[in-house]
């Protein structure tokens, strides 16, 4: 695909690095339909793109994507002064970068695919393959192309571990490319299932991302929660229980001591869990370890080395002096990342969410962890 969009002046990736924003959602200005440029016509006529009028607004005729369309958030999901000209927030890569990076003094910002989170619980691994395909022309083309402070997460659909190597094979070459976006599936990580897709990553040195998929206990083929809840807020509250149960699982099956050199970023997951899961795992593995022999060292120690979570949305206790203490808790200074979660409702100003908080830790949250975590990609 013939790139039409000149880079726009930004900082050299020689340069020193500011604060590194590590989940950023670009949108879609015309939904799905944006990256039908990008996908051949059999897939185009495959997924019902053809078909214009009254015929795509029922489901049976036009292709949708997977989404929470029972619970909703009646304040919306998105901030609206991150709208421009008529457009959805963050769908102009332009008005993006001054938004965000010029206004928030953001050095580099992790592209997360937005509108794409729901593909892991599709039935269908080769349309999904073909969605993840696709977008990450898009990305490229629309995005990374256009400022140079952007870095992709490069999306593959989790139903296929052949079908997502090769996607892995085919872009991380790419520049700007910083990390793998591998949206959330039925599949516990743990499972033989990714294997061959942390293998790639592992060979090719780019973090795992993953984050809430906005498909749990909603689809047969999506992440489950505990039970089923009710209302949004109470959805939307328990989401961490995906992330928990997916640490936990790869713990277990030893995915860090078969794979000792992959990385695992969570966004927008939480992270206060950490310290439950560290000290409970810790615990019950000096009674059973015989049961696990693979694991190696105690679990809190492959959490430290292997797993980081993003900041937003931050802590709000009830008492400030408790913030320093979970910090603490959770080892902020080893596994925690700043992100902004633009531009969602619940976004957070990085001058702001941590401004309490002390400055060397702050700036090992937002510039010496990421450098660490995806290397000389974010630069």
């Amino acid at each position: 695909m013939s790139v039409s969009t000149a880079a726009a002046a930004a900082p050299d990736r020689a340069t020193d690095v500011g604060v590194i924003d590590s989940d950023v959602h670009p949108n879609f200005e015309a939904g799905i339909r944006d990256l039908i440029p990008y996908m051949t016509d059999t897939w185009r006529q495959r997924m019902g793109f053809g078909q214009e009028g009254w015929e795509t607004s029922f489901a049976a005729s036009a292709f949708h994507l997977p989404l929470n369309y029972l619970h909703v958030n009646t304040a919306g999901a998105f901030r609206k002064d991150a709208a421009f000209e008529g457009k959805p927030p963050a769908s102009d890569a332009r008005h993006t970068a001054r938004d965000l990076f010029d206004r928030h003094d953001i050095s580099r910002g992790l592209l997360i695919a937005g509108q794409m989170f729901g593909i892991g619980a599709m039935p269908q691994a080769e349309v999904a393959a073909t969605l993840a395909s696709a977008y990450n022309e898009w990305m490229d083309e629309r995005w990374l192309q256009v400022d140079d402070r952007y870095r992709g997460a490069l999306i593959i659909a989790p139903q296929d571990p052949d079908l997502a190597v090769a996607e892995i094979e085919r872009m991380a070459g790419r520049d700007a490319i910083a990390a793998i976006f591998m949206p959330l599936h039925e599949i516990l990580w743990g499972e033989k299932h990714y294997h061959p897709i942390f293998e790639a990553a592992q060979r090719h040195e780019l973090p795992v991302v993953t984050h809430p998929s906005g498909t749990e206990s909603i689809f047969a083929r999506a992440p489950k929660m505990a039970g089923t809840p009710t209302f949004y807020i109470e959805w939307h509250a328990g989401l961490a229980q995906i992330h928990y149960s997916n640490v936990l699982s790869m713990l277990c099956h030893g995915t860090f001591e078969r794979f000792p050199g992959l990385k695992v970023v969570i966004a927008e997951g939480g992270f206060t869990w950490l310290a439950e899961l560290m000290w409970k795992l810790d615990r019950d593995w000096q009674s059973l370890r015989d049961e696990v022999p693979w694991i190696k060292r105690p679990p809190s120690e492959y959490i430290l080395d292997h797993v980081w979570c993003t900041t937003q949305p931050f802590v709000e206790p009830h008492k400030k002096e408790h913030v320093a203490q979970v910090l603490d808790m959770v080892c902020a200074d080893r596994n925690l990342i700043f992100s902004s979660d633009y531009p969602h409702w619940d976004f957070d100003d990085p001058q702001r969410a941590l401004a309490a908080i002390d400055p060397a830790l702050r700036r090992r949250i937002m510039v010496e962890a990421p450098l660490e975590v995806y290397g000389d990609r974010i630069r």
